[in-house]
């Protein structure tokens, strides 16, 4: 005996000790109608309910296994078509590397795709060496020329300046004898070193100009409101302290005994800046934020190294004021009378009016605090004293250091122009000190700014002429070296805030107009080189030309008299021309480089060199030109520069594929000349295809009027021929991969061969050939697509044939020996599925949906839906025919089984009669077993699903054969019944596996139900299977009803119900309508037969007969009867009530009319209480029917005579013989 502990170890080794059963499932059955003998034998089966084929199916869930199969599927395919791409194989160099050489195609495009674009490694940047090749040297110099006198004037006015220089006590600056040093090497070839030296001494000997302190009192902020209202009037007061003197405020209030001061005081009328000692601004009525915005002047003689500026805000108000006293200080000539002026100020606060001003508080600076380039800000203002109220709120003020100097009336040149001058000069000097021209941020050494710094500010130069004086000598020289233009940049914008109109004399707007159109013939002559000059691939550069760009902008909406003459028509205008012309000459340049050869396949080759230059300059300009001109000049730079590449490539395109492409050029070459041909015709497609897919960053408008649009019409003829040679291509491989077909193991579960992943290798080469063109037709694409599937459909059918072929020719259809599955069967069966589920993506590969939208937009919704039903036909035919080619051999498979599972069934019927079920049983289940495990493992999911399908029909019609062979030999042997139900179910589960196997629709098939129908019946005692008899006519009858048909032998009416009281079932016959006429005259004298069945159920009631009704098809009977019963009577299993209809005849026997049964369980008053009237019950009408041999209950009958010891059943079976007979169907 086969028993689980012995096949336990087989299940380890096979799947691992997770995959063991120790639970048995319970067996299915049909019907339970099985007797005691059957029960019994129950308990001992179900060894083989979960067989090593079970337990090798849960390994894993359907979804999940076609899910992985799948993927594993599309891996195969990546892994391997990435592996012939680097490896030459048999099957690819049989066609000289056809397909792959196409695919390459593709991989090189985005190969040059990577190079060309910025992250790529392989795009060399253009260094600043290459870029100072091709500077441009701008003829336009205007460096001032100078006099003798003019010089020496200049030289010395600058060594005044670094004499007598301004500075902070904190500030640093280089020592003199630097400074003279670096005029002199700078004025040498003007100035001697005697001159210099003797200059020099001169300066030092001379009389020191005096200082002056520039203050501008601009606003205050958050006052304090010292008025009813909650305001201020504020005004300022502001004068020079010297060292020692106190530094609170010059007036103090008389609660502060310890306020006083002594300033040294000046004063100032309104509109009027003397040198005077204390100084006054205007009132602001009513405010708390004053702008004053008031410039004052103080002349420091020697407080200028240890004095302070102090400045006292105060409120103002009507009656004695400080104002008053101050004003006064006009009269004052000595520091004493300042002291008194300020007694007389305290005493004004202190015993003046009685609403003195109110103060608001101060600020003090120390003098050398102030830097050359001087202060502004806020200042904080302070209280009075500690003990006062805190001051609030701030002051800005701007403090600027000077010199007054005496006359000099006697000097040639305007401080300004001295200051333009030596910009000039001091920018040409650094220029020339340049180790080698290179790109230079203008910055400039501490000494030549501590010079220009000095004398602007000692000489009061203004912010817009320091700024003007700048750019004119940094535009001067932006010829002469590589010069940032981030630097003009910054000094266009220093010029641009300082701007102010009609500040600039004739001449020196003169000079600044000048400059900037030197500056923008310099700019736009670089432009129309910008693709040298700044190449994208240099950071540097494209950082310039940002800045250039920049610069005309800024030079474009400075607010300048004259600007508009600058561009001519416009800005905008000046710089598209430059576009246009930089990108005419760069094509040019590239296109003089192409290979100007006779043969045609290198003018193609040079023309796909070329477009791919472009594509690739393309991107760059796109990702780091486009949006600087976009965002400075609103200009579109890469619409303007992929317009103008349009129409020059077109124009190359058209003339050189004029004759290239024509349909004899094509077809009159074969072989390597067609395959260089072709792969040059398609190199230059894929880089026109890029150049077009460029396009899509041009609005509709412009993307409208390109040429370049319809290149693809060049290359129709092209691919025709492509599809045609690779059709033959592609039936030549199929021979060649079978031919050298080599079994491959993807892994330990699931085998196929190399000729299948090389097959599906070619199809997916194809169809991505396809979709890396990228037709841009989609109208026109639908003949393509329809050839590209109807060669792949014929390329799969073709290679499901080969295989089968090849089957036949290794004999697998040769009827010999025992069958077993090998590995050659299923390798040949899953190569065929790989294939055929490689034909699955092909709507979506190649672009159905997408046809079939362009189709029903352009022609209607009825010509898209033809196109996607012509392409679904071809898919749908080729899988057709591969499915029936495979299950053609997973017939076989079955087929060859046939014997050894008719010789096993035999052996299981044979075994003696008290045997096991499981030893009778084990060879069959053993066989199953391994050839199923080597199928499952071998398979995939869907074939093996197929050929288990295939070997269950097998098994259930070699076991149907069996049994109707053995009829006669079975009668009798309930064990041998009970023996063949138990096989049923134990097969059954062996294929059901728990879910993962067949379906149980698909396993409890015709024959199966037949067949358990008949073991179940044979099995079952007498009274089982008449109730089973009565139970199924009552369903034909329900069923009958419920369907509405109209019976053709009439119907009879019937009311029924069930007496509580009396315990008796009271029928009302009510009539019959359209019965079959049985005598001559067209009708018949019907009658009818009442009977309760089963009779061992009802064993006391007897048939009752109802009234003959004459000659009518449609009698009245009107009768009623009652049979004495119990309820629990009627509810048993197959209790009803028999009607049979018969036509009386005086000579001879009655003919039968039909037989009707109605339900005992289901009517009024059996399950629940019921009013004992035949009005309260529904008239029921049955359909009379006539007895049949067969119907639905073929063994019963059969299984009941053949019980000859059985009186029951031997009386139940004459009776049905006798009413078959009368219904003239043979017994």
């Amino acid at each position: 005996m086969m028993t689980k502990s012995r096949l336990l170890p087989r299940w380890i080794k096979i799947l691992g000790p997770k995959n063991v059963f120790s639970k048995s499932r319970e067996g299915i059955s049909g019907m339970s109608v099985a007797g005691s003998l059957g029960q019994r034998l129950t308990a001992r089966r179900g060894s083989w309910h979960h067989s090593k084929l079970v337990a090798t199916l849960s390994q894993g869930e359907d979804a999940t296994l076609a899910e992985a199969e799948e993927k594993e599927l599309q891996e195969i395919l990546r892994i391997s078509a990435s592996n012939k791409k680097l490896k030459k194989t048999k099957v690819s160099e049989s066609d000289g590397h056809f397909f792959e050489n196409f695919s390459a195609l593709t991989d090189q495009q985005e190969s040059f795709h990577f190079r060309q674009n910025p992250g790529g490694s392989e795009v060399p940047e253009q260094t600043e060496d290459d870029i100072l090749a091709s500077k441009i040297d701008h003829p336009c110099k205007d460096v001032p020329k100078l006099s003798k006198k003019e010089i020496v004037d200049l030289y010395r006015s600058i060594l005044s300046v670094i004499q007598f220089r301004l500075c902070a006590s904190n500030q640093s600056f280089p020592p003199d004898l630097e400074l003279y040093g670096y005029m002199h090497d700078m004025f040498k070839v003007y100035v001697s070193v005697n001159e210099h030296n003797s200059m020099v001494l001169t300066i030092s000997k001379g009389a020191p100009p005096d200082t002056v302190l520039m203050v501008t009192v601009q606003e205050a902020k958050d006052l304090i409101g010292k008025d009813v209202s909650g305001l201020s009037d504020p005004f300022c007061v502001m004068g020079i302290l010297a060292s020692g003197e106190s530094k609170k405020p010059f007036v103090t209030n008389s609660r502060v005994p310890h306020g006083t001061c002594s300033p040294h005081l000046h004063h100032k009328e309104k509109g009027s800046h003397g040198n005077q000692d204390l100084q006054s601004t205007s009132i602001i009525k009513e405010q708390l934020n004053p702008k004053w915005n008031e410039n004052f002047r103080f002349v420091l003689g020697c407080a200028v190294q240890t004095g302070w500026f102090h400045i006292d805000v105060w409120d103002h108000d009507e009656e004695t004021t400080v104002m008053e006293v101050v004003k006064k200080s006009g009269d004052i000539q000595s520091v004493k009378g300042v002291k008194r002026l300020l007694k007389e100020v305290i005493q004004s606060t202190r015993l003046g009016g009685s609403n003195p001003d109110d103060f608001l508080g101060y600020v003090n600076i120390k003098l050398d605090a102030i830097p050359s380039w001087g202060l502004s800000g806020w200042y904080p203002l302070k209280s009075k004293s500690s003990r006062s109220k805190a001051s609030s709120g701030e002051i800005f003020l701007k403090l600027k250091m000077s010199l007054q100097r005496a006359d000099q009336s006697y000097q040639v040149l305007s401080p300004t122009a001295v200051h333009r001058i030596l910009w000039f000069h001091i920018v040409h000097y650094e220029v020339a000190r340049l180790d080698q021209l290179g790109a230079w941020d203008g910055e400039l050494p501490s000494r030549a700014m501590t010079i220009l710094q000095q004398h602007a500010v000692q000489y009061e130069i203004s912010d817009l002429h320091q700024s003007l004086c700048r750019w004119l000598a940094y535009s001067q020289e932006c010829t002469m070296c590589v010069i940032d233009f981030k630097s003009f940049y910054t000094y266009g914008e220093t010029l641009k805030r300082s701007w102010k109109p009609f500040a600039l004399s004739a001449d020196e707007e003169q000079y600044l107009q000048k400059s900037f159109h030197s500056f923008i013939t310099y700019a736009v002559d670089m432009l129309h080189r910008q693709q040298d000059m700044f190449p994208p691939t240099n950071k540097l550069a494209l950082r310039r030309l940002q800045y250039l760009l920049l610069c005309l902008s800024q030079i474009n909406e400075m607010e300048f008299a004259e600007r508009n003459v600058l561009f001519q028509p416009n800005c905008q205008a000046v710089i598209l021309a430059a576009i246009k012309e930089d990108i005419h000459n760069w094509y040019s340049k590239k296109q003089s480089e192409m290979v100007d050869a006779k043969p045609e396949i290198e003018r193609v080759s040079s023309l796909a060199g070329l477009t791919n230059t472009i594509n690739g300059q393309f991107q760059r300009l796109l990702q780091f030109v486009h949006n600087t001109y976009q965002t400075v000049f609103e200009i579109p730079y890469f619409t303007i520069v992929y317009k103008e590449m349009d129409l020059r490539l077109m124009a190359d395109v058209t003339r050189c594929l004029t004759s290239t492409v024509s349909h004899h050029t094509l077809d009159d070459v074969e072989g390597e000349e067609y395959s260089q041909r072709s792969t040059a015709l398609f190199e230059l497609y894929l880089a026109l295809r890029d150049f077009v897919g460029f396009s899509e960053n041009l609005t509709e408008g412009d993307q409208a009027d390109l040429e370049i649009k319809g290149y693809h019409k060049f290359f129709k003829k092209a691919v025709e021929k492509w599809l045609n040679v690779s059709r033959k291509r592609a039936a030549e491989r199929i021979k060649k991969a079978v031919e050298l077909d080599q079994v491959a193991l993807v892994d330990t579960m699931v085998k196929h061969s190399t000729s299948a992943v090389d097959v599906a290798t070619c199809f997916a080469q194809i169809r991505e050939f396809w979709q890396r063109l990228d037709w841009p037709d989609t109208v026109g694409s639908y003949v393509f697509v329809a050839k590209v599937t109807d060669d792949i459909c014929h390329g799969a059918v073709s290679y499901a044939n080969i295989i089968h072929d090849k089957l036949r020719q290794n004999g697998y259809y040769d009827d010999e020996g025992q069958f077993d599955v090998t590995d050659q069967l299923c390798i040949a069966i899953n190569n065929i599925e790989q294939v055929r589920r490689s034909l699955a993506i092909m709507p979506e590969s190649l672009g159905w949906q997408r046809i079939q939208v362009a189709m029903e937009m352009e022609y209607g919704e009825m010509a898209g839906r033809q196109c996607q039903d012509t392409l679904q036909t071809m898919m749908a035919s080729a899988d057709e025919d591969m499915v029936n080619v495979i299950e053609h051999v997973v017939q076989r498979v079955g087929e060859r089984m046939r014997p050894d599972l008719r010789r096993f069934l035999r052996a299981l019927l044979a075994a003696h009669i008290h045997s096991c079920i499981d030893d009778a049983i084990d060879p069959l289940m053993e066989y199953l077993d391994t050839n199923m495990i080597t199928l499952h493992n071998c398979l995939l999911k869907s074939n093996f699903d197929r050929i288990l399908q295939d070997i269950w029909i097998v098994l259930v019609d070699e076991l149907s054969k069996i049994i109707s062979n053995k009829n006669k030999a079975l009668h009798g042997k309930p064990l041998l019944f009970c023996r063949l139900n138990d096989t049923l179910d134990i097969l059954s589960d062996f294929f059901y596996a728990d879910t993962k196997g067949l379906a149980l629709p698909t396993l409890h098939n015709a024959t199966y139900m037949e067949m358990k129908s008949y073991t179940e019946s044979n099995m079952a005692d007498t009274h089982e299977l008449i109730e089973a008899f009565y139970g199924q006519k009552l369903q034909e009858v329900e069923e009958i009803i419920e369907s509405n048909k109209e019976s053709l032998l009439g119907t009879l009416t019937v009311k029924c119900y069930y007496n509580d009281v009396t315990n008796h079932l009271c029928i009302m016959l009510v009539n019959a309508k359209n019965i079959t006429p049985k005598d001559r005259s067209g009708m018949s004298d019907p009658y009818v037969i009442l009977e309760l069945q089963p009779s061992f159920v009802f064993p006391k009631s007897s048939p009752r007969k109802s009234k003959i009704v004459k000659e009518t098809v449609h009698p009245l009977f009107d009768e009623t009867f009652e049979f004495p019963v119990t309820k629990d009577q009627c509810k048993n299993r197959g209790a009803c009530l028999h009607l049979i209809m018969y036509d009386h005849d005086v000579i001879g026997s009655d003919d039968l009319e039909g037989e009707t049964f109605l339900s005992l369980q289901d009517i009024p008053g059996v399950k629940q209480a019921f009013e004992s009237s035949y009005a309260a019950v529904k008239a029921v009408p049955l359909p009379l029917r006539l007895p049949e041999k067969n119907n639905n209950t073929p063994f019963l009958l059969s299984t009941l005579k053949q019980r000859p010891t059985d009186r029951v059943a031997q009386e139940f079976a004459k009776k049905r013989a006798q009413l078959l007979k009368r219904a003239k169907v043979a017994p």
